[in-house]
């Protein structure tokens, strides 16, 4: 291969080593706060349990047109909606929640359900502080 040939390959070459690159120096973590609350979406204050603590982190996925039974939650929780639109009931209190909401549900906080009212599955990403062996909600 001549040299003339090689010179434009040189110059690429040469040229990645000296480009500007982004540095992780200049990137940085970023925490969000996304909800923070003692009292659950009915008002009512939650309260911890007694026994052996257990958290979890369930991932719901209710169909289009489905609802829950109405039930209540032994242990309060954190939910946030990431897909779909749902409607939340609890007597005459109606909510709506949309992708990006989020809202506490105290174990305080009486019977209600929840409904797919959007064109596409709802998912929801839930926190539950309970103790081992409790239900996560329990259907009237």
């Amino acid at each position: 291969m001549k040299l003339k040939n090689i010179i434009p390959f040189i110059y690429l070459f040469v040229g990645t080593l000296v480009s500007p690159q982004t540095s992780l120096a200049e990137e940085k973590i970023e925490v969000i706060p996304i909800i923070q609350s003692s009292k659950g979406l009915s008002g009512k204050n939650f309260n911890y349990l007694e026994g052996k603590p257990e958290l979890r982190l369930l991932k719901v996925m209710i169909p289009v047109g489905l609802e829950t039974p109405i039930h209540t939650h032994p242990s309060p929780m954190l939910i946030h909606v990431t897909r779909g639109r749902l409607k939340h009931v609890r007597g005459e209190e109606i909510t709506f929640f949309t992708a990006g909401d989020a809202f506490v549900e105290s174990n305080n906080g009486g019977a209600h359900y929840v409904k797919n009212i959007g064109k596409k599955p709802v998912i929801l990403h839930v926190g539950v502080v309970s103790v081992v062996g409790m239900p996560t909600a329990i259907n009237k």
